[in-house]
């Protein structure tokens, strides 16, 4: 069986934006967690504003299925762009487990 994939994405909504950019995201978070593979797929926010995904998919066949035909993606990028500071940044994680297998790692 592969190792799951896990993901962030990190993006930061222009001053005064932060409220529509979660509101745009709810109907694609449904999409994406309705995707083959997809096994977490959260919206999370740090002090100063910056919002990050946290996505952990079954496989990286699925996590590259996502990134080449979902539906979400052009959906993202349409909604999101004129209320983000920048181009989101994906960063690919290796865990690196330790202590416990069921609390070492995503």
């Amino acid at each position: 069986m592969p190792d799951p994939l896990v993901a962030i994405v990190s993006f930061l909504p222009l001053p005064g934006r932060r409220d529509e950019v979660v509101e745009a995201l709810g109907p694609i978070i449904e999409m994406v967690q309705a995707e083959p593979g997809c096994l977490l797929y959260a919206l999370h926010e740090a002090p100063g504003g910056t919002l990050y995904f946290i996505e952990k998919w079954a496989s990286k066949a699925d996590a590259d299925h996502h990134g080449s035909t979902s539906a979400a993606l052009p959906l993202l990028a349409e909604r999101l762009s004129p209320l983000l500071s920048a181009i989101p940044v994906i960063t690919e994680l290796t865990p690196l487990p330790a202590g416990s297998p069921e609390q070492g790692r995503l």
